[in-house]
């Protein structure tokens, strides 16, 4: 049985999805948010069923609130993949990505969850790369793989992928006149309750006044170690932007 409300959380790595998923789902009222159409790993989606429909299936009845409710999370670089694998479910064949998430998940809502700073979002994503540390959960501490060591190269790259992510989601929504929630870190990070607020609005779900939302059991990742990377990382950048211009300005004399 589909969802009565279905909501698809679009976003780039290092956005702050699982501290919005874990603070939708102490609501009760938003069913239980997550990346199940991962790929890569031994988490990849497409082995965790017999069928595309099947998973389907397992979705709606594992995820979706009393309510009706039901969401998951995307991220762009995967975004693709994944409508190929849902246009094998007959008879989905032809349809575009919009209609086929449309006719599979009954008009899903969008959420776009994005980050301002791309620089931090990129150093956060480098230093997860190297530790293997994704997620900070109240009271499970994990190892890191290895000490996070400053590599320019790296960050500049996932500062290019982050920028094409927001790119690419903002041309879906575009051409496919679609009007998401626009949803940022920052924000979510100053009020838990605020963001919960706002997407259950957007969903149509009424919000109790008396609801109280405990607090994510994901917790800020940014130290002061993220804060140097992000400054040496911005006076690198300019240095060689500025030796660019230079070069291109002589060039053209």
């Amino acid at each position: 049985m589909k969802p009565i409300t279905s909501y698809i959380i679009c976003s780039v790595q290092r956005s702050g999805t699982h501290l919005l998923c874990s603070i939708l789902e102490k609501t009760g009222l938003a069913g239980l948010p997550n990346e199940y159409f991962y790929f890569g790993g031994d988490w990849t989606w497409e082995k965790r069923s017999p069928s595309r429909a099947a998973y389907i299936e397992w979705l709606f009845q594992q995820t979706t609130a009393p309510n009706g409710v039901c969401g998951f999370v995307v991220m762009w670089v995967y975004f693709d993949r994944m409508l190929q694998m849902l246009q094998e479910i007959p008879p989905r064949k032809g349809l575009n990505g919009s209609q086929l998430l449309d006719t599979i998940f009954n008009r899903p809502r969008y959420i776009w969850m994005r980050r301002r700073d791309h620089v931090q979002q990129a150093v956060s994503w480098a230093m997860a790369l190297q530790t293997d540390v994704w997620i900070d959960n109240s009271g499970k501490t994990r190892q890191p793989r290895s000490e996070p060591r400053f590599d320019f190269n790296l960050i500049d790259d996932l500062h290019d992928r982050i920028t094409a992510g927001e790119a690419g989601w903002a041309n879906y929504f575009r051409e496919n006149q679609i009007a998401p929630l626009a949803l940022f870190y920052e924000d979510i990070v100053a009020s838990n309750r605020e963001a919960a607020v706002r997407v259950l609005e957007f969903l149509g779900t009424p919000f109790p006044p008396t609801l109280e939302i405990a607090a994510p059991t994901t917790r800020k990742q940014a130290n002061s170690i993220s804060q140097e990377w992000a400054a040496s990382y911005r006076k690198l950048k300019a240095n060689k932007v500025s030796k660019l211009a230079h070069f291109l300005r002589r060039v053209r004399r």
